[in-house]
């Protein structure tokens, strides 16, 4: 029976095996059935590391402690820095609230005194516009239009107009008699209807 380290737990018994005695990863078989990687297999040494593998060991420890650190402060450095942008966004964002909330303040309160005032006081001043700059002229126009439609209404074409269109209504009104008549007693023929 051997003694020696084997992966993982440490030191412990081993029974060698002879079909696996040169195998080349050092796999025996342990008392419980299983299988362990055993690197003092031709030491019989029980538990003890050589001075360079535990050289190694503690160097590669140190290392990975310095990364690791390194890592840490790198990570509590990223962490703080999201933590500094969520309170500024935060603070932020509550500016913007309080600006929102005194710009709609402001606005009920402009709009009820002070813009109302304003705009009457516009309206009123467009009304005064109109009534003594406007209404002279709105006056002319009117009186020009309706000067205009008198003229038009006894100029010779209009005259001319209203004698055709009294010419076509008395044919039209003929027309419908005629119509009347010839339904009663059959056509008449007159020398003026041709």
């Amino acid at each position: 029976m051997a003694t020696g380290s084997y992966f993982g737990t440490g030191a412990g018994s081993l029974t060698a095996d002879p079909a696996l005695k040169n195998h080349p990863w050092g796999i025996t078989k342990s008392f419980g059935g299983g299988e362990a990687f055993n690197f003092n297999s031709g030491n019989k040494a029980s538990g003890m590391f050589d001075p360079v593998t535990l050289g190694l060991g503690l160097g590669s420890s140190v290392i990975g402690g310095l990364f690791g650190m390194g890592q840490q402060k790198t990570s509590a450095r990223i962490a703080q820095a999201q933590l500094d942008a969520q309170n500024a966004a935060m603070l932020e964002g509550r500016e913007a609230n309080k600006l929102a909330g005194a710009l709609n303040i402001f606005g009920q309160t402009f709009g009820a005194g002070t813009a109302s005032d304003l705009s009457f006081g516009r309206e009123k001043e467009a009304e005064k516009y109109k009534r003594q700059f406007l209404a002279p002229f709105d006056l002319a126009l009117g009186s020009e239009a309706s000067k205009r439609e008198r003229l038009a209404a006894i100029s010779p074409e209009a005259k001319e107009r209203a004698r055709f269109e009294n010419r076509l209504a008395i044919e039209r009104e003929t027309a419908s008699r005629l119509a009347q008549t010839n339904a009663m007693f059959g056509p008449v023929s007159s020398s003026y209807f041709g």
